[in-house]
Order: C-alpha cells, then sequence, then structure tokens
C-alpha cells in the first residue's frame, strides 16, 4: 500500500499541470510542476513509473472530456468510451517518460527528447499536439516573445529548461549563480527579442462578421431542426454589417447541393450588395463526402477542402480492420468523410490572400505552412459544440492564439457555440462572443504580411537551440545539466 501511495505526488503533479492552459491559464504553474516533479524523481527508485503516471494523469485529466463526447454524441456506451480513451491516454502518457531520465542527472537529455517527442507528437498517426506543453504560455510575458523564433515546441523546451535551471538553483549549495544567471538570460532575450523585428506592416482595416448559430450538437443533426437553423442562420445574415461574413463549420446540416433555394437566393441577395461569403458545408464530389467552406461573392465561387480530418470522429483510420467500432461502437454523423486531394488555392479578398482552415485543422503547423508566406489572414471555421462546456473549446482556442504569434497572422474564427473571436497577430484576444449565445461578432481586422523566424525556417532554429543544450551537457564548466559521473570504488 505504501508503495502504491508513493507515486501519488506525480499522479497529483500531472493533474494539476492542466491548470496551465485554458480556461484556467495560471502559466506559471509548470515552473513549479516541473522542479517538484525533478525532486520527486531524484529519489524515487521507480522513475519511469512516475514518469508515466504523470503523463497519463496530465492526459486524463486534460482530456476528461473525450469521454463524454463519444458516450453523447458518438453513440458509444460508457464502457466502451473509457476503453478507448483509457488506451489513448496510455498511449500519450508514454511520450513522458524521458523524464525518467532526471534520475541520472540527464537534464539535457531529457529536455532533448521530451521535445523531440512533442513534435513528433504533432505528426506520428495523423498527430495530435493538444495539450502541447508550449501553448500553455502564451499569456506568459516572460517567454512568449520565443513563439515567432522556435515556435512552440521550442516554448516546451524552454519550459523544461528554466524548470532544470530552477531544480539547480535550489539544489545546489555553492554554484546557485551560473543556473540563475542562465534563467535571467532566457527572459532578457525574451523582452529584446521585439526590438530586433522589423515593425512596419499594413494597417489597413478588414469589416467583417463572424456567424455564431449557438446549434447544441444534439439536435443539430435533426431532421426536424433544419428549417429551424437555416432561418436562425439567415436572421444572423441579415444582420451582419461586414463586407466579409463567415458562417461556422458545417452550419447548415445539409449536403451543399441539398440547401432550400430560399436560402441560396437570400445568400445571392446579400452578394449583390458588395458583399463576400464564406459558407462551412459538406459537398459530395465523385461519390466522396467533403468537409468544406464555399467562398462566395460576384464572381466564381471558390472552394476549400478539408484536409486534416478527425480520426474517429469525421473518418476511421485503418477502416479494413477496426470496422466493428464503425458498425458497433460509434455513430457519429459525417463519420465517412475523405479527406480532400483537391489542392486548395489561396482565396484572394480585397488586396490581401486568406488562408482557411476547417476545425480542427488550425491546431497542426502545416495547415498555416500550406498558405505561407502570401497568406495576410488566417480564418478557422469550427463546429465545437462537441466538447458542451468543457474545457475543451478554451483549449482550442488558445492553440490558435499560439499560432498566431508563431506566424505573425491574425486569426478570426467562425463557431458554432464558441469560442468565436478575433485573435490578433500578437496571439491577443481583441474581440469574442461569449459562448453559447446566438449572435454576431463585428470586427476590423488588420491583415499582416511580415514573415516571422519560425514561418520562414520552421523547426531548425529550435533544432540548433537542441543542439547547443547538447553540446553545453559536455562541458565541464556548464555543470548545470552535466550528468554526473559513477565513481568506481577504490579496491
Amino acid at each position: 500500500m505504501n508503495r502504491i501511495f508513493s507515486f501519488l505526488p506525480a499522479v497529483v503533479l500531472g493533474g494539476l499541470l492542466v491548470l496551465a492552459f485554458e480556461p484556467f491559464n495560471f502559466f506559471i504553474i509548470p515552473f513549479i510542476i516541473f522542479p517538484s516533479l525533478f525532486f520527486i524523481l531524484k529519489k524515487t527508485n521507480a522513475p519511469w513509473l512516475n514518469a508515466f503516471l504523470f503523463g497519463f494523469s496530465f492526459f486524463s485529466i486534460g482530456l476528461y472530456w473525450l469521454i463524454f463526447c463519444i458516450v453523447n454524441y458518438g453513440g458509444a456506451s460508457w464502457f466502451s468510451a473509457l476503453t478507448l480513451c483509457l488506451l489513448f491516454y496510455i498511449f500519450l502518457g508514454l511520450f513522458f517518460l524521458p523524464f525518467a531520465l532526471i534520475k541520472k542527472n540527464a537534464f539535457a537529455h531529457a529536455i532533448i527528447l521530451l521535445t523531440l517527442l512533442e513534435i513528433i507528437r504533432e505528426y506520428l498517426f495523423t498527430g495530435f499536439p493538444w495539450l502541447s506543453l508550449g501553448f500553455s504560455q502564451v499569456s506568459n510575458p516572460l517567454i512568449n516573445q520565443y513563439f515567432s523564433i522556435i515556435g512552440s515546441h521550442g516554448i516546451t523546451m524552454t519550459i523544461l529548461l528554466i524548470s532544470a535551471l530552477s531544480f539547480k538553483v535550489i539544489e545546489y549549495k555553492n554554484k546557485k549563480v551560473i543556473p540563475a544567471i542562465g534563467i535571467i538570460i532566457i527572459i532578457l532575450v525574451n523582452f529584446m527579442l521585439p526590438l530586433t523585428q522589423p515593425q512596419p506592416d499594413n494597417e489597413t482595416k478588414l469589416k467583417i462578421s463572424l456567424l455564431q448559430g449557438n446549434v447544441s450538437q444534439d439536435i443539430k443533426w435533426n431532421e426536424d431542426t433544419v428549417m429551424h437553423q437555416i432561418e436562425s442562420y439567415l436572421d444572423l445574415l441579415d444582420s451582419a454589417k461586414g463586407d466579409l461574413i463567415v458562417f461556422p463549420e458545417t452550419a447548415i446540416p445539409l449536403l451543399y447541393t441539398n440547401y432550400p433555394s430560399d436560402f441560396h437566393q437570400r445568400i445571392n441577395e446579400k452578394i449583390k450588395t458588395n458583399k463576400t461569403i464564406i459558407l462551412g458545408s459538406i459537398l459530395e464530389i465523385d461519390g466522396n463526402y467533403l468537409n468544406s467552406a464555399v467562398i462566395k461573392n460576384d464572381k466564381e465561387d471558390q472552394f476549400y477542402f478539408k484536409q486534416h480530418l478527425v480520426p474517429f470522429g469525421e473518418y476511421f483510420p485503418l477502416s479494413n480492420y477496426l470496422g466493428f467500432i464503425y458498425r458497433k461502437i460509434l455513430n457519429i454523423p459525417f463519420s465517412n468523410l475523405t479527406p480532400s486531394k483537391i489542392q486548395n488555392e489561396f482565396i484572394a479578398y480585397d488586396s490581401f490572400y486568406l488562408g482557411l482552415n476547417i476545425c480542427y485543422e488550425d491546431i497542426f503547423k502545416a495547415s498555416y505552412d500550406e498558405f505561407l508566406p502570401q497568406a495576410n489572414l488566417f480564418i478557422n471555421l469550427t463546429n465545437d459544440a462537441w466538447y458542451d462546456r468543457s474545457p475543451a473549446a478554451h483549449q482550442h482556442i488558445q492553440i490558435a492564439q499560439a499560432r498566431a504569434m508563431e506566424f505573425n497572422r491574425p486569426i478570426i474564427r467562425a463557431t458554432n457555440t464558441g469560442v468565436t473571436a478575433y485573435i490578433n497577430n500578437k496571439g491577443e484576444i481583441i474581440n469574442s462572443l461569449p459562448t453559447f449565445t446566438r449572435d454576431v461578432l463585428e470586427i476590423e481586422v488588420i491583415p499582416k504580411s511580415m514573415p516571422t523566424v519560425f514561418s520562414k525556417f520552421g523547426y531548425f532554429p529550435l533544432y540548433v537551440f537542441l543542439l547547443m543544450i547538447a553540446l553545453c551537457d559536455k562541458f565541464k564548466s556548464f555543470p548545470l545539466l552535466k550528468r554526473k559521473k559513477k565513481v568506481k570504488s577504490q579496491p
């Protein structure tokens, strides 16, 4: 029993780490939790299990809402949902195993591996970067300028590095100055970074209306409510004042070709007043269902097709082998969507270019790379109603804030139930609507064109910093990350 309780501190710390993210946003917490974890790992005889339990606790508490999504809107039983999510949390917990290297004082190795594994997590098995540690720091003025240089995963490296240095300040009796100076340098450079970046940029404002229909997920695909949803969105459309009007993802729960003629007529009437409308829709092309956006103006319609689908929500990976999940466990509307093979084109608007992404896509770096450097503004169409009132929608917009800082581009989000918002190029939420309200957000957005170091060079600067950490670990003059060598006993 005592052995079981010995793992409790790591489990508790993992759960508390969730508080660093929205909607709590206690961004200072990681710098307390990680040094505390390091003390536990240094003393324990089971560092690997403690490291895993820390990660498992973090992801199971931070992503608990997945269970309710699968039960409430996936048609799964509690047993099936708990089993699927438990396996997923176990898998994610494995990414924190390098923390066990702290036991041998191999801080540099742990920091490097944890950072690289977080990058891998963004791409492995279609990727899942949700709750990447760096996203928690969008509001931290002491290190958030690094987003534009080394990206969110670089911020993860920075969190771990500062935590390791803080641990050394506490641990060392006579060598506290060196790690303390390291922390001070990291923070000072953060404040100097804006001074080195070019400031002049576009100041033209675009008037945009974002529609938030607030349709509950449990009635969204109910045939009896379709006409009511259409009328509700048409009312929002009539009240919209912007020159660009954006509907959320799959705003109307019908195939685009099945929209009522009255709906098309009202859209066309709005377009005749020199408006452009972006409409989240489901299109059928060659028998394939595509999650899409239709860009309508007084010229030819343009289209954006979602590339990065949500696994087990919009499609089923390895369906030839896991088909029983689709048939017996889950029942999700339009869960047989197809990732588009059609190359998306730049959307020209006014004298600028728009980059689009739909829902889950905006958490991935690649969905922005596709449109850069030409895109001046990113537009995200989302339906986060699946998450109900859990922290998930707030975690989602926090990721968008990080991406805005990484690429120096404003991001606007039109959502079904929230969070509908305007995020400027500095990652600040300028305007937003309350969640679970029906309204139109009227905003004036300033597109941007200046690139960042991260947008031009990607992860390369981060790899350089990781290499520097590895090299510093080899020098005796840099003891704060140096591993302790075993001394052989004299005969």
